[in-house]
């Protein structure tokens, strides 16, 4: 045979053992878990959403106990 011919045949199985390793190893891998919150966000009596942040896990609100006026 050509050395080409070989040299890509040499190249090519080692490509498909590199991913036949990868593949096996990603696969044994548990994804990581979600942050969830235990449930949903209640504004109790004169909180205010100040902000809101999104982040990674999700959205993250800034609360505070501002009330604006309600004549402006």
């Amino acid at each position: 045979m050509n050395p080409s011919v070989w040299l890509m045949v040499c190249l090519l199985s080692l490509y498909v053992a590199a991913m036949v390793m990868f593949w096996h190893g990603k696969s044994g891998q548990q994804p990581a878990a979600r942050w969830e919150t235990a449930g949903r966000l209640a504004l109790k009596e004169g909180q205010t959403i100040v902000g809101v942040v999104e982040t990674v896990q999700g959205m993250a609100f800034a609360l505070g106990d501002y009330v604006r006026d309600e004549k402006y």
